[in-house]
């Protein structure tokens, strides 16, 4: 471009935009413009912060009145989208223009005592282009544009200083040279301005003089999501230099949207990873080989001009680095940060609407919030609620706390799902990672110890010392890490992340090194039964290739299995057939996922405190999984971990609920679900004997004859009997059922009507008397069972006739829904009895 074109541009540019500064209003609702001059008020709240950059919204570009300004606003839009970089610091000079152009005095003095202190160098950050860009479509002809690209951060190095404009003076005359801009390398004066010295080499930099600028810069290492890599294709990463406020604004792990420019850089081995800086070595020996050897070959083709040539790449100048942004994931929607602990905004109606939520009452006259926000975890998946519950309350958590001697206690909640396969573990897993910004996913056959904690490796950027390389724990700290086929994992891998479980932090001794770094992660893990599929005869920790402390550590753990039944596989089939078929009025939910990320970071500024009737539940819940040890995780059996892990259950309920209290009611919520996580796996036979004590002997005078004796002892064996726990199943759904339709048409049911009418249901499964007996029998022991032990049946009057028991009213405990599995009575069923 002619040089003359070149000024007319820069400063026609430098002066439209601040002519936009000065007189954009931001248009209101109603369609007219606020009376507040936006940016010139934008401006007074960086100086009285202590900032140094000015934020300007692209779109604002075109919103601004034409009336009200000298020039197109399309034309300054399309100036600063397609010239960006050369006209970059002309828009970064007419800041300080604004500045001095604002009347108040108080204002005036704060910048003129800053300018004492230090020169002052303002910048314009723009942002929320429309479009954006790949990182693999990054091409030459796209140097100098304002652009927008995405991506994960894997590394990033620490702050360091810049030098931006230097002052140097020469060393054969002693004539100081300033104003010599640096442009991402180092640049000394081309000659020397003295008369009669010539210099071009030999200059000192005067690194203490006022003209001497310094930044502060950090480079980023942005690798493209993997929903944008192409098939059969790795992903690509870039550099991206970022300066001054943009520094330390996002950690590894953040998806992320960038604003800025594309750049060329010096190509050094300094910004080489070691691997690339081994192959760059490689290939120049070869190069200096070849050519020693025809040294009056030419050059043939590309391979044979050698790397050290090729002095100069593509790297990404950013102005704007969004951490928070639905662009972060390309479309997936991993909006918002719900885990994060800043401070949420919410609209009024958002705050009434939420609240409404909150406290809805569905149709048995409880709050139904809970299963509301549960069935907008993964929508796609079909059932699986109880699943969803624990990932709604591992996403909201439970909270942190610390105690007088400084140990940290976890408010995370870790959650595992052992399932037969084709039960969706997996997408429960997936679906998960794409829901929040900082969540990895990570399989258990192909991570090691390393890539799940941390390693060290050499830098080249600090001349090959020894730095420490995050692994997936590190990178989503604050996050969730979902680790898929966790029983592939080598022990000894297991072994390394038993501290991230629970005092999450990672520890780390090697190569000269000793750190202690956060890992501040729930941990989502999928895993299949030993055998491939779940055997419902044998315990917990038989079916689980874990250890019992991983399996301590895992607050929740949820068993699917593939249970064959004719409607769940009706709904089962119509969901997926509504998937394929894009059906969305079939898939509709009560809260988008937008909606839902906001309801949960709204829960999570809620600090729940323990009432004394909760506390008093909580150690009631506790003795009774201590008391029961049928049905233990393992060897350990229940442990204090349970307890504390019901303790961050009954906080995150609280905040599901948005209550700043943890109540009993939240508490037996919480109770139940751990217990159905931990007693439905423990499918065993049904032991149907009644609790009879020793017999005690007989006087001499009563004792039997040895004939009656032996009838006795065959009538005692008859009496021990057991069933399947599928059988009990169905025919305790059965009896319940019956009660309730009864119970509907507002007739009484005593047992005797009760086994007439079991009986008369199964007569053509009896042939013989002794069936007929055993029948018989066999519901008598499974009525009693239901009422006296799972709390299935009530006993609404007991008997006039103390003689025959058996005439007592029974209809079905209100509190148990028709469907659910039956168990040991839970907290809510055994104390309403």
């Amino acid at each position: 471009m002619d040089p003359i074109v070149r000024n007319q541009l820069v400063q026609g540019a430098q002066r439209y935009f601040l002519e936009f500064l000065e007189n954009f209003r931001q248009p209101n609702p109603d369609g007219g413009l606020e009376t507040d001059l936006y940016y010139i008020e934008q401006a007074k709240t960086m100086i009285r912060e202590g900032k140094r950059t000015l934020y300007v919204k692209v779109d604002h570009l075109e919103q601004i009145d034409n009336k009200t300004v000298s020039f197109e606003p399309a034309d300054l839009r399309s100036v600063i989208e397609t010239k960006y970089m050369m006209v970059r610091d002309a828009l970064n000079a007419a800041v300080p223009q604004l500045l001095a152009k604002i009347e108040d005095p108080e204002l005036q003095k704060e910048i003129e005592k800053v300018r004492e202190k230090e020169e002052l160098k303002f910048t314009a950050a723009f942002y929320n282009l429309p479009l954006y860009s790949g990182i693999r479509d990054m091409r030459a002809e796209k140097l100098g544009r304002l652009m927008t690209i995405c991506g994960t951060i894997t590394r990033m190095t620490e702050v360091k200083p810049e030098l931006l404009v230097g002052t140097f003076e020469c060393n054969e005359c002693g004539r100081e040279v300033s104003g010599v801009q640096q442009q991402f390398k180092v640049t000394m004066p081309a000659v020397c301005p003295a008369r009669n010295c010539g210099n071009r080499t030999n200059w000192t930099l005067k690194p203490d003089s006022r003209t001497t600028r310094w930044g502060d810069w950090q480079r980023i290492r942005l690798q493209e999501n993997e929903n944008e890599v192409p098939a059969g294709s790795m992903p690509r990463s870039i550099d991206v230099i970022v300066r001054d406020e943009c520094c330390d604004r996002c950690k590894p792990g953040d998806k992320v949207l960038i604003t800025g420019s594309l750049i060329v850089v010096p190509d050094v081995p300094t910004m080489m990873s070691p691997a690339e800086l081994k192959q760059q070595v490689r290939r120049s020996l070869k190069t200096r080989s070849d050519s020693a050897y025809g040294s009056t070959e030419g050059v043939r083709g590309l391979s044979g001009l050698g790397n050290r040539d090729l002095t100069y790449k593509l790297a990404f100048f950013g102005t704007f680095v969004d951490e928070n942004s639905d662009w972060g994931s390309r479309g997936l929607g991993a909006g918002e940060n719900v885990r994060s602990d800043d401070k949420v905004f919410l609209s009024q109606a958002d705050k009434e609407r939420f609240q409404q939520i909150s406290d809805h009452v569905g149709s048995g006259g409880k709050r139904d919030c809970f299963d509301i926000l549960a069935r907008c975890i993964a929508p796609a998946i079909q059932g699986h609620l109880e699943v969803k519950k624990g990932i709604l309350l591992m996403l909201i958590g439970g909270t942190p706390k610390r105690t007088d001697e400084g140990i940290k206690l976890r408010g995370d909640i870790n959650v595992c799902i052992l399932g037969d396969p084709a039960t969706a573990k997996s997408a429960l897993l997936k679906w998960t990672s794409t829901f929040l910004p900082r969540a990895v996913f990570a399989s258990g056959k192909t991570s090691s110890a390393a890539g799940l904690t941390a390693t060290v490796v050499k830098d080249a950027d600090l001349e090959n010392e020894k730095v420490i390389e995050p692994g997936a724990l590190m990178l989503s700290d604050n996050g969730i890490c979902c680790i898929d086929e966790f029983e592939l994992m080598d022990k000894k891998d297991q072994v390394a992340i038993h501290e991230a479980m629970e005092q999450q932090t990672i520890t780390l001794s090697k190569a000269g090194i000793q750190a202690t770094l956060n890992a501040r992660a729930s941990i989502l893990a999928s895993c299949l039964p030993k055998n491939t599929y779940y055997q419902p005869t044998q315990p917990l920790h038989k079916n689980c290739d874990l250890s019992p402390p991983i399996m301590s550590r895992f607050d929740l753990m949820f068993v699917i299995q593939d249970i064959h039944d004719e409607t769940n596989d009706n709904r089962v089939a119509e969901h997926i057939l509504a998937l394929h078929r894009r059906r969305e009025e079939d898939l509709a939910q009560n809260l988008s996922q937008r909606d839902l990320q906001r309801y949960i970071r709204l829960a999570r500024t809620f600090k729940p405190k323990i009432t004394p009737e909760a506390h008093a539940k909580l150690v009631t819940c506790y003795k009774k999984l201590r008391e029961d040890r049928t049905y233990t995780r393992g060897s350990s059996g229940v442990t204090v971990r349970q307890l504390e892990s019901l303790i961050r259950l009954s906080e995150a309920i609280s905040r599901v609920y948005l209550d700043d209290k943890v109540r009993v009611e939240y508490v037996i919520e919480a109770f139940e679900l751990q217990w159905n996580s931990l007693r439905r796996t423990e499918k065993e036979n049904i032991d149907l004997n009644p609790e009879v004590g020793e017999d005690e002997p007989l006087p001499e005078a009563e004792r039997p004859a040895a004939d009656d004796l032996a009838a006795a002892a065959a009538r005692r064996r008859q009496r021990k009997m057991k069933i399947t726990f599928d059988e009990y199943q169905r025919v305790g759904q059965m009896l319940a059922k019956y009660l309730a339709q009864q119970e509907q048409l507002g007739v009484e049911v005593t047992e005797e009507d009760l086994w007439a009418w079991y009986m008369e249901s199964v007569e053509d499964q009896i042939q013989t008397e002794a069936q007929l007996a055993e029948h018989h029998y066999q519901v008598e022991l499974i009525i009693n069972r239901l009422i006296d032990k799972d709390r299935v049946i009530v006993v609404a009057r007991t008997s006039e006739d103390p003689t025959r028991p058996e005439r007592r009213t029974l209809v079905k405990h209100p509190n148990f829904p028709i469907g659910e599995i039956i168990a040991a009575a839970p907290a809510e069923r055994g104390g309403r009895r």
